[in-house]
């Protein structure tokens, strides 16, 4: 059985990581949980997995967290700004997913990689601000970095078996966000309600915003030069509405191999947690 650290548990990628558990209590046990946000639902999360240690980055948030969780002794809650951190870092565990959102999940990464922990790695920030860190945290030892974004995860599907010097280039996809074929006039009077208006997934606020923006997709390109040690130039972007497909590996023969799924109305995107199993 594999224990799990969680990081950023009440968000997109953190519950649909906690179905993949719940679908799966043979094989996976919650050892911590931390979540900046939406505490009632961590409540929840913690009656359910009973992780032993819980880390809240808010003061407040613990006081009240500990109340609720009263006569729960044998959970731990560890409190303040290096929360997460210490959790990553300190307590036993095979992997820690990283599903902070923002350059605050790059020292929780680093400490957990340090510790001699898998990474599974939905926080991309952690290469955009820290790849060179990360990279140096890793070598020899690439498989303890596990790309769980849904593009970079199909990436890694569709290299996985194929030696490295045949490849030619990758190709991530993008579904244009909710502003495709707006007009530049139409663009100046868009408002917050249309950008958080995805018509393909459901996803986090931040996420959607980098996403109508297309700003998500600069920030796919700058992981998967880290993740795959990839040129620039050898990294593409497509624009493809129907997003049925999320990575392509274009090899020296001309040959493709592409990872496709259909996307589900109203599923949430951002992440392949089932890739921890």
């Amino acid at each position: 059985m594999r224990s799990l650290i969680i990081l950023g548990s009440t968000g997109s990628v953190g519950t649909q990581a906690l179905d993949v558990v719940r679908r799966n209590p043979d094989r996976f046990r919650i050892v911590g949980l931390s979540s900046a946000q939406n505490h009632e639902l961590l409540v929840g999360q913690i009656r359910e997995f009973m992780p032993p240690l819980v880390a809240v980055a808010d003061e407040d948030a613990a006081l009240d967290l500990k109340e609720k969780l009263e006569g729960l002794r044998q959970i731990e809650v560890l409190v303040g700004p290096d929360a997460a951190r210490i959790l990553a870092r300190e307590t036993e565990a095979d992997m820690v997913l990283n599903a902070i959102v923002g350059a605050a999940g790059l020292e929780p990464t680093l400490a957990a990689l340090q510790s001699g922990k898998t990474v599974a790695l939905a926080n991309k920030e952690s290469l955009i601000v820290g790849g060179e860190l990360v990279l140096d945290l890793i070598k020899g030892e690439p498989e303890r970095l596990v790309p769980v974004d849904s593009e970079h995860a199909a990436l890694a599907q569709c290299m996985r078996g194929e030696r490295r010097e045949d490849l030619k280039r990758v190709i991530i996809t993008g579904s244009g966000g909710p502003f495709r074929g707006w007009s530049r006039d139409e663009l100046e009077k868009a408002s917050v309600k249309e950008a958080l208006a995805h018509p393909k997934w459901n996803m986090g606020p931040k996420i959607t915003i980098d996403s109508a923006t297309l700003m998500n997709k600069g920030l796919e390109v700058i992981e998967a030069h880290y993740l795959f040690d990839l040129g620039y130039d050898d990294i593409d972007v497509v624009i493809h509405p129907e997003a049925l497909v999320h990575g392509i590996a274009e090899f020296r023969d001309g040959s493709m191999i592409a990872q496709v799924a259909n996307p589900d109305s109203g599923c949430r995107k951002g992440s392949s947690p089932s890739r921890l199993a």
